[in-house]
This record gives structure tokens, sequence and C-alpha cells, in this order.
């Protein structure tokens, strides 16, 4: 009888276990084209240099620990690293959603120019943060503690190419929250 007890026992906490390793991963999509540098890390930083980045709307498995979050595409089970840092979860959602995202209700010409990760005039909100990301800075403020939700208020967006070279501006006219202005944009 206690060897049946215990392996009733060893088997229940088995299946914790188990459940426990499937709950610290969550479900996401990646909530705009996530610009990927040094092999494998994710950033903000170097946009247009960036030659790798994750589409918008690509599944991915998150699983935070501490202030770095680890990011595994579903289709492909590439892992990535994202300095989340105590923010976490707040600058998490920057680059994640848990709601599918996809570009296809966007008119052609736009998904072409996601698919570049460029903004360009007529470009609303959504469409160039779908395709650029998080900038670093809105209104003259750093946005590392700016929510998704504020950046989308502002009308002004700037992103950092790298650390001594020319930033890269959008303007959005705030009357129509389309792109009225861009600065700094290869091939614009």
């Amino acid at each position: 009888m206690k060897k049946i007890i215990s392996i009733y026992f060893v088997a229940c906490f088995l299946i914790l276990l188990s459940l426990n390793l499937t709950f610290a991963e969550d479900v996401y999509y990646a909530r705009c084209n996530l610009k990927v540098i040094k092999g494998d890390n994710i950033s903000w930083v170097n946009w247009q240099s960036t030659p790798t980045f994750i589409p918008a709307g690509t599944k991915l498995k998150v699983n935070k620990a501490g202030d770095t979050a680890s990011l595994v595409r579903v289709d492909t089970g590439a892992s990535y690293k994202l300095d989340i840092g105590a923010d976490g979860d707040m600058f998490l959602e920057k680059f994640v959603s848990k709601k599918p995202i996809s570009i296809d209700k966007f008119l052609p010409e736009v998904q072409a120019n996601i698919r570049k990760a460029i903004a360009k005039i007529g470009m609303t909100k959504e469409e160039v943060y779908i395709a650029m990301g998080p900038p670093t800075n809105i209104d003259n403020a750093r946005t590392n503690d700016k929510t998704f939700e504020n950046i989308m208020h502002s009308d002004s967006w700037v992103y950092a190419r790298r650390r001594f070279g020319k930033n890269i501006g959008v303007a959005f006219d705030p009357n129509t929250g389309r792109v009225s202005r861009t600065e700094g944009i290869w091939g614009d």
C-alpha cells in the first residue's frame, strides 16, 4: 500500500511540475517588426541598418525571467532575447501583444511599407508602429517608461538610428493621425 501511495505522489508531483512549466511560457504575437541585432537580441535601435527582423504578427512563446524575456518563434523554434528591464510587462507590451496582429487589413502599398519596415506619408500611427516598432522618443521625452497607449497618443515620434547617427523622425497630423512628414528614412 505504501508503494502505491508513493507512486501516486510522485505521479502527482510530475504532473504539477509539467503544468507549471507549461504556464511559464505565454503565447503572444509580435506587435511590430522586431529588429534583431547581434544574432539573437531584439532592439529598437539601429532599426534601418538591422538586416534581420521578426515580422509583425509572428506567433511567439514568451518566458519572462527577471529583467529579460525570452521570445521563441513558434514556426521555427528560433530563440531571441529582449531586455525588459525593471519595467517588465509595460516594456514587453511595446513589442508583443496577446491579440493576433495582421497586416492583411491594410492597403497593398501599406503592407509593402510594413514589410520593408519603413514609414511613408499618409500611413496611420498603427501602420507606422507595426512597421517600425516603438520609437525611442515621443514629444521630446524618452519612451522607456511610456506605455504603448502613451506612444499612440503622441504626434511626434523619433527613432534612434545609432548612437552618433542622425535620428529618424515621424510627424503625425494631429487632426488625421496620419504621417505628415518623415526625416532620415532611407529610400524616402
